[in-house]
């Protein structure tokens, strides 16, 4: 049963600031403020922020909320973006904000793995790697530098090569009940396999804690990837709409053969256009700084369509020695002629390129390529394992907000995202039929349809699915959370569910009346049998 004695959040926080530092329980003032401007333009009462230093701090968090029985939401930097970004799931939940545990405890070369804390960053671990000149590779995200490692993956966020969903390994988790457990084989103090053999003895815990509000990760390994010889970026386009499902199916066909070994990333004209525009603006600022703004847009947007940026767009990945690479090249470009236009990029050519074009600057077709070669840079630089802030633009540009600045975080400003993330099997005639209902829904709403397909094995896809609007309409962010209400209904429909829900959308699929459910509701009652940790997250309340 649910526990009926009501929190004493008064009791709390000041046992809180004693347990942490007056300096890290805020109430509040800018700390507090910064949690309400999130890009999904959503609200919630959150009585307090608390910021932990070590493990230690996070028990002594948990078991004051206890005693006092106030809910907490762990997040690790707060940029779940366009699925609430750093708010919980329920008002009157405190936020225990992990992002000054940063340490990077090893990287260990030959067993390509890191341990590390839930602050640690994409772009602070390569930065590690660059500076130390380890080879190993990270599975970035196209997000921002500055998300976390352990956030994304416990969320089973989707990277350039591959899922995150098995990243994770030798888990140190502070339970609900205040208690530590360690994953795998972790919890033997004579483990040498831990990070090798992620399941340990015993039931697997480590999947345990994904999506799930049984516990707080503080510690964890990270799976890293050994430089595999050459890489070389492969990009195909296609005119026509007409054409993208046999262009989706040769794609599916070239991953299931291992010919291209990463995801495809595959977005429509609209998805580059955002993705891109920014980049090229950028560039022609620099070249002519004294453009107007709105010129400059129409500039970029000309541009991008005399580069001829396609109905669709695919970009994977391959690695290899060289002779491989020549042998991938040849069937590649076998499964997609007559469907696609097709581009191979690697540093040789990359460097070449740049070399050839800076020879002749004043050509007005030369001057084209050389802007969109230095603006693709650092989404080409994705492909080497490069974290990079410059697709967050892609999120300013549809509403207009200034991009000529780098953006490190999306929730200041107005500009607004929501996602819908659905999987679906992998299949040209599916994603067709995905693409038409995301297509109809937002654009009967009034809205563009963003969208990326992620195939992510040989079975199974994921699309990435963006509305956006300006949060200061508050005409145009209702209508925008309505359709989004309804596209992601739809697809649960067609049987093809979020494989990630955003914090407004847990009671989509989380019933209590199912066996699933119930199962997930006792793992909790047992692991935090006073609900403490993230009330509504992926779990139907106590009953």
């Amino acid at each position: 049963m649910a526990d009926p004695t009501p929190p004493d959040w008064s009791a709390a926080i000041l046992a809180w600031r004693d347990a942490l530092g007056p300096d890290r329980v805020f109430t509040a003032g800018p700390e507090m403020d910064a949690l309400q401007q999130n890009v999904s333009a959503l609200q919630r009462r959150i009585p307090a922020r608390l910021v932990p230093r070590t493990t230690a701090d996070v028990q002594r968090v948990i078991q004051i909320a206890n005693i006092h029985r106030t809910p907490v939401f762990p997040t690790s930097t707060g940029a779940n973006w366009g699925l609430g970004s750093g708010l919980p799931v329920r008002d009157d939940t405190a936020i225990v904000d992990l992002s000054a545990m940063n340490r990077i405890h090893e990287v260990n070369v030959a067993g390509h793995y890191a341990d590390i804390e839930p602050g640690v960053t994409q772009g602070q671990l390569y930065d590690y790697l660059h500076a130390n000149q380890l080879p190993l590779r990270l599975n970035v995200t196209g997000s921002g530098r500055n998300t976390s490692l352990i956030g994304n993956a416990l969320e089973r966020g989707i990277g350039y090569f591959a899922s995150r969903a098995d990243a994770l390994s030798g888990m140190e988790v502070v339970l609900g009940n205040g208690e530590i457990v360690r994953t795998g084989c972790a919890h033997l103090d004579s483990s040498r396999i831990t990070h090798a053999y992620p399941a340990g003895i015993g039931p697997d815990l480590n999947g345990l804690f994904a999506q799930s509000n049984f516990g707080i990760v503080t510690r964890a390994g990270f799976a890293l990837m050994p430089d595999a010889g050459q890489a070389m970026s492969v990009v195909a386009k296609i005119a026509d709409d007409e054409q993208l499902i046999p262009f989706f199916d040769a794609l599916i066909d070239l991953r299931r053969r291992g010919i291209v070994q990463t995801i495809w990333h595959v977005g429509n004209r609209q998805r580059s256009e955002i993705a891109l525009g920014p980049l090229v603006a950028d560039q022609l600022r620099q070249q002519v700084p004294a453009t107007p703004p709105t010129p400059l847009r129409e500039q970029a947007l000309a541009l991008l369509a005399q580069e001829g940026f396609g109905a669709w767009n695919a970009v994977g990945g391959v690695f290899g020695t060289p002779t491989l690479l020549r042998a991938m090249r040849r069937e590649i470009k076998a499964a997609l002629r007559g469907l696609a236009h097709v581009t191979f990029l690697d540093d040789r050519k990359w460097a070449l390129a740049e070399r050839w074009l800076a020879r002749w600057p004043a050509w007005p077709a030369v001057r084209r390529k050389r802007i969109m070669l230095q603006a693709i840079k650092p989404l080409y630089q994705l492909a080497q394992g490069v974290p990079t802030d410059a697709a967050l633009k892609s999120v300013a540009w549809p509403v207009g907000q200034d991009t000529s600045k780098p953006i490190h975080d999306v929730d200041p400003g107005h500009s607004g995202m929501l996602y819908v993330l659905p999987f679906f099997p992998l299949a040209g005639a599916v994603a067709r039929e995905v693409i038409d209902v995301a297509t109809a829904i937002l654009g009967q709403a009034g809205f563009e349809a963003y969208i990326t397909l992620n195939f992510i094995s040989s079975r199974i896809a994921e699309a990435v699915i963006n509305c956006a609007f300006d949060r200061r309409d508050e005409q145009a962010t209702a209508a925008a959370h309505r359709a989004v209400d309804e596209l992601t209904e739809r697809y649960i429909a067609m049987g093809y569910p979020p494989y990630r829900l955003g914090i407004q959308h847990m009671d989509k699929l989380v019933d209590g009346d199912k066996p699933f459910w119930q199962t997930v509701r006792a793992l909790k009652q047992t692991l935090d049998p006073n609900g403490i940790i993230a009330p509504g997250r992926y779990c139907p309340p106590n009953s």
